[in-house]
């Protein structure tokens, strides 16, 4: 019984969180750059599980680009209005 806790526990921790900025950064560009291929390559080579977590990280990292992205965007264009509407 024991043992398959431990088993579920590592299913649950994704590797790729642990990563650093860098390499995950490099990772990631080398799988968006051969999306196609390296999709299969990672399914074969990591397994189901695996793939699913660095598909898992890939996304959550996207997502929070496009966060990141919409916030500096909005500071930008508020900064605009602000300074801009001032003059008229």
């Amino acid at each position: 019984m024991n043992t398959e806790n431990q088993i579920a526990k590592n299913d649950n921790h994704n590797p790729f969180k642990d990563m650093g900025f860098i390499k995950f950064w490099i990772v990631s560009t080398v799988f968006w750059f051969s999306f196609p291929v390296s999709l299969v390559l990672c399914y074969l080579a990591l397994g189901s599980v695996r793939t699913r977590h660095f598909v898992k990280a890939l996304v959550h990292d996207f997502l929070q680009t496009l966060l990141i992205i919409l916030m500096v965007v909005c500071v930008i264009v508020y900064g605009i209005y602000h300074y801009i509407s001032g003059l008229f």
